[in-house]
């Protein structure tokens, strides 16, 4: 199992966010044995296919996924999705959430259903808004998508987050 010496965790990240890092690299391992499959996951564009697969087997909705979005299956996937982008393509990991000044910053995964507010980890290119950032939570509940904004019929795919080369095109959540 591969392992970067870069944290590749931009500099204004929220001071929850390390903390998550670690703990999912650590827990990494663990994760990949309880998966059922460890040697699938090595951090390439390809495993992303296995992974899709995989939470499609274990949820039907986006409303379960985001049930289950505290889970350790779940925390694991997103930073394993996050880790990809960051490793093929140069993101960083960023969570800055907007707080009113003085406010205390929003916990990292907070309430389990946090209308209205971002509480997950994105990836994105250093220095870029998060506006243009992949959020892994948010594209394993679009993989229960089926239509979009227009209503359209659409099928999202974890693998579309990798898009021609540049992460500064895709946007989720």
């Amino acid at each position: 199992m591969a392992d970067r010496t870069d944290r590749g965790v931009a500099p204004q990240a929220h001071p929850d966010l390390l903390a998550w890092l670690t703990e999912r690299a650590q827990r990494f391992e663990q994760w990949a044995e309880a998966t059922g499959t460890p040697g699938t996951w090595d951090f390439s564009p390809q495993s992303l296919d296995a992974l899709e697969d995989l939470i499609r087997s274990q949820y039907d909705s986006d409303a379960e996924s985001l049930t289950a979005r505290r889970g350790t299956f779940l925390q694991g996937a997103c930073w394993y999705i996050g880790e990809v982008v960051c490793r093929t393509q140069g993101a960083v990991w960023k969570f800055e959430p907007f707080a009113v000044k003085g406010a205390e910053l929003p916990p990292l995964f907070g309430e389990a259903n946090p209308s209205g507010i971002v509480d997950d980890p994105c990836v994105g290119v250093p220095g870029e808004d998060t506006e243009e950032a992949i959020y892994p939570m948010g594209a394993v509940h679009g993989l229960f998508s089926t239509e979009d904004e227009l209503g359209n019929p659409t099928t999202q795919r974890l693998s579309d987050l990798l898009g021609d080369s540049d992460v500064c095109d895709e946007e989720e959540q």
